[in-house]
């Protein structure tokens, strides 16, 4: 377990300069591994809570988020994450209550990952490399080929109490009918700022904990892809 005020200092100080996410600057402090677990689970928990002032704020409005249990259309999204994340996930799948969830995709995975190739390399790559207009438009290709995360188990997340940010941020008002690549026009979602800027904080504090902890600076890996590597 994490000393709360330590953890604490560590968010604050990966924050504090761009530096450490972009890689040109090393952070100074050690952070170990059960620390970005920690770091990755408090920032789960602070964007969760906004996410329900998010459902909040679309009632006001009159609008219905649709997500629900067993709504899987986003989950052809290859998300990409960084270390934290990835060593949450492992560590609750490594929990002898979830075996049936590890088992699932160890057995999953390998069709998963003859579905996408080099696409995982590929995608860290030019992320690594800064080519994002490469880089987006191998995801959005990917994302058209709509191959199911290994995650998803008959419509479900089998990973849901450890999901990247990204799963979490993700959702549509009143429908599923645009959470495809094809549909003619992006699923519509609630613009809820404060939100919007905790999830870009975030993932700026989630890439600075990973070149803290990582050899591999600078990258971002899909979540599949990710795991399965630390398994």
């Amino acid at each position: 377990m994490a000393d709360e005020t330590r953890l604490a200092r560590l968010v604050s100080e990966l924050g504090a300069d761009p530096r450490y996410a972009t890689g040109s600057r090393r952070f100074p402090l050690h952070i170990s591994g059960d620390e970005a677990i920690a770091i990755a689970a408090a920032l789960a928990e602070e964007f969760d809570l906004g996410s329900s002032e998010r459902a909040t704020l679309a009632a006001r409005q009159g609008l219905n988020i649709y997500c629900k249990a067993g709504c899987s259309a986003c989950c052809t999204i290859m998300v990409m994450i960084y270390r934290p994340e990835a060593l949450a996930i492992v560590a609750w799948l490594n929990q002898p209550e979830n075996q049936a969830a590890r088992e699932h995709f160890r057995a999953a995975y390998p069709a998963w990952r003859a579905a996408v190739g080099d696409s995982p390399e590929r995608l860290s790559r030019l992320f690594a490399s800064g080519a994002q207009t490469e880089y987006d438009a191998l995801h959005l290709e990917r994302w058209r080929q709509g191959v199911l995360c290994a995650f998803n188990q008959d419509g479900r997340c089998t990973i849901y109490p450890v999901r990247p940010l990204a799963c979490r941020n993700a959702h549509a008002l009143d429908t599923d009918a645009n959470c495809r690549a094809d549909a003619p026009r992006p699923a519509a979602a609630v613009d809820f700022v404060p939100l919007s800027r905790f999830l870009k904080d975030a993932t700026r504090i989630l890439r600075a904990a990973h070149n803290a902890t990582s050899p591999r600076r600078h990258e971002q890996q899909p979540v599949c892809a990710f795991v399965h590597s630390l398994l």
